[in-house]
């Protein structure tokens, strides 16, 4: 993850315009994948670095059955990549833009709260 990315306002107008309606259940599915808080902490982790499943079990302190669940499902929709090395599983995140989208929606909830605390602060003095 040592790209930047330019996000040009045209370029995302120009492709919100010509996403064709059946490309929208996709990209809802993909929403759907991140709504899930334990995925979310899950990618966090692989953010760092390559894991195995019982380094992510001690990482976010949840059960192998649990993480286990989670993991295939987002091998399953392309979200992590995985590898087997002897009987060791590793996990990488497959898809970079997923922690573009991340990063800008933590964003825009942090700068919304802190929009919300000012106004608070405002209107209690």
């Amino acid at each position: 993850m040592g790209q930047n990315i330019i996000i040009d306002e045209e370029e995302v107008k120009k492709w919100n315009l010509k996403m064709p309606e059946e490309m929208l259940t996709a990209v809802a599915n993909r929403f759907k994948l991140l709504s899930e808080p334990m995925r979310l902490r899950i990618l966090r982790t692989l953010c760092e670095r390559e894991r195995t499943v019982q380094e992510i079990v001690n990482q976010i302190n949840a059960s192998q059955a649990n993480v286990s669940k989670h993991l295939a499902l987002m091998h399953d929709n392309g979200i992590v990549n995985r590898r087997k090395e002897g009987l060791k599983c590793y996990y990488s995140i497959a898809d970079d833009s997923i922690i573009f989208a991340c990063y800008l929606i933590s964003k825009s909830v942090v700068e919304n709260l802190q929009d919300r605390l000012s106004w608070l602060q405002k209107v209690e003095s």
